[in-house]
């Protein structure tokens, strides 16, 4: 979901900022935004202002008249004598205005027709003499409003003006008291003779203005501030801009560079896919060379069982059971390393070795010498720098000659003697240099019936537990010991049990090769 609403905010501001105009105008109007809000908050100000003013005048000119009609004019009709309460008092010796002419004329004091105050005190029946009010759709409105509802507190509000100067009216009923109600029937002026107490007389309606702009000096500070604010603001606009110009043109870099990475992925896919085909076909190739169990099974007087396996698909371990009339010798090495380059320098091995067991020389140093030297010419057109141990056993009459450097070989008698033969003397790593023979040595070691010949590569020796504990040479001897047994299958699947058990979950990181060679 966050993907998705970040994908359409790109396809909003990005139009924006490859356009500068349209960016800078969205800018500007939304910084103009800002004063327009504070404009109509002022405005909102002034409404409320203008009705509580309003409001507030209104109760106090009808408290002033009130007051006038109880304790003035009532004062003076129950004691009448030289003072008479009129409309006309200004004609009159000793006259007092009426309050409704108390009120008319305090308009005009207050605010007239002028000025930002006016105030009306108007009827639609009006003294003969007073000539006609002019009432408008407002006043006509609330004084029908004020005689269907009666309420003396009932007060009508109407709001007028523009965006910068505005009006508020407001007016309430001018309702007859039991003093004015008698006035009012009797006086021969009066167009209505049937007045009651309660009778909504009329109206007096007051308005006030004010000009909203002549108080937006009064936030002249905060004006000010919106003007460095939005000052500010465009600077950081126009280097958010430049920013993300610059961002873009990163962005088109990078996929471009994402295309060009997509389609080198897609050839390293497919070159992958090629060198797993070839991967596979060198293993095959491997497994394929190793003695099946019909030559392991068909030596004259042996019971070979062996048991290999790579860390990778090909595997550097070598291992092979060579036999020509009656001639028979076994071999195991260990390529440095594992994988590809390691399982081709095997294959080289088991094919020279093959091809001179057939026609090369019989003695085992010869064997060696030549074996390394072809070897050597090989790496040196490789150009690789890989190299093994190799050691090779043959076997005669109750005995076996052992020649080359590798891995101790275990000697397990048939009279439960234990004999470890070390060839660190016997031989040179092959591949490291063109004569060795000068290194090469043979050993005749003594194997009779029922004894028990162990080779293994380092693979075995070194194999970890999740604890990182090798598995050691010392174990391999005491496994072989516990499960020492007429058939060199049985030797060998023990051996491996314990192994295993050993390794555990750890992963395996170099070839395991295992041989047991037992005398019939």
């Amino acid at each position: 979901m966050k993907h998705i609403e970040g994908r359409r905010a790109d396809s909003f501001w990005w139009p924006l900022i490859e356009r500068p105009l349209a960016f800078f105008f969205v800018v500007l109007l939304g910084l103009a935004m800002l004063p327009a809000a504070v404009w109509m908050d002022l405005r909102a100000i002034a409404d409320a202002s203008l009705q509580s003013q309003a409001v507030d005048l209104d109760q106090a000119i009808s408290k002033i008249r009130t007051y006038y009609a109880r304790n003035v004019v009532a004062r003076v009709l129950d004691a009448p004598d030289e003072i008479v309460p009129t409309h006309e008092y200004h004609n009159i010796t000793g006259g007092i205005p009426i309050p409704a002419t108390l009120s008319i004329e305090l308009g005009d004091v207050l605010g007239g027709n002028e000025g930002n105050l006016q105030y009306r005190f108007v009827s639609d029946l009006p003294f003969s003499l007073r000539g006609s009010h002019n009432l408008s759709a407002f006043e006509e409105k609330a004084l029908a409003d004020f005689r269907e509802t009666r309420d003396p507190s009932d007060v009508e509000i109407g709001y007028e003006g523009s965006l910068f100067n505005r009006k508020i009216r407001i007016a309430s009923p001018v309702m007859l008291g039991e003093t004015c109600v008698s006035c009012h029937n009797e006086h021969p002026q009066s167009p209505k003779k049937d007045w009651k107490a309660g009778d909504v007389r009329g109206i007096q309606a007051i308005t006030i203005s004010q000009p909203v702009i002549s108080n937006l000096w009064s936030f002249k500070y905060l004006l000010i501030y919106f003007g460095c604010a939005g000052a500010a603001g465009a600077a950081f606009s126009g280097l958010q801009w430049q920013q993300a110009s610059r961002f873009r043109r990163m962005n088109a870099t990078l996929a471009q560079a994402n295309g060009e990475i997509a389609h080198l992925n897609d050839q390293l896919k497919s070159e992958n896919l090629r060198l797993g085909a070839e991967i596979e076909v060198a293993r095959q190739i491997q497994m394929m060379v190793l003695p099946t169990k019909d030559e392991l099974g068909g030596i004259y007087q042996l019971e070979i069982a062996a048991f290999m396996e790579p860390a990778d698909e090909v595997g550097g371990d070598y291992y092979d059971v060579l036999q020509l009339d009656d001639r028979v010798k076994i071999g195991i090495g260990d390529v440095t390393g594992h994988g590809l380059e390691s399982g081709v320098l095997m294959l080289m091995v088991q094919s020279v070795a093959v091809a001179l067991q057939e026609q090369g020389p019989s003695d085992p140093r010869q064997f060696l010498a030549t074996l390394n030297s072809a070897i050597c010419r090989n790496l040196k057109r490789t150009r690789t720098d890989k190299h093994l141990t190799l050691s090779f056993l043959d076997f005669g009459r109750d005995k076996v000659t052992l020649s080359g450097q590798h891995e101790e070989m275990i000697l397990l008698k048939h009279d439960g003697g234990l004999e470890i033969v070390d060839t660190v003397d016997l031989g040179f790593p092959i591949g490291l240099d063109e004569d060795i023979e000068r290194f090469l040595r043979t050993r005749d070691v003594p194997f009779g019936p029922g004894d028990i010949i162990i080779l293994y590569t380092d693979g075995v020796t070194e194999a970890e537990s999740p604890d990182g504990e090798l598995f050691g040479l010392d174990r391999l001897v005491d496994s072989a010991r516990r499960h020492k047994a007429p058939g060199a299958s049985r030797v060998l699947e023990g051996i491996l049990a314990d192994l295993k058990s050993h390794i555990g979950t750890q992963v395996v990181h170099d070839d395991i090769t295992l041989l047991v060679i037992r005398h019939t």
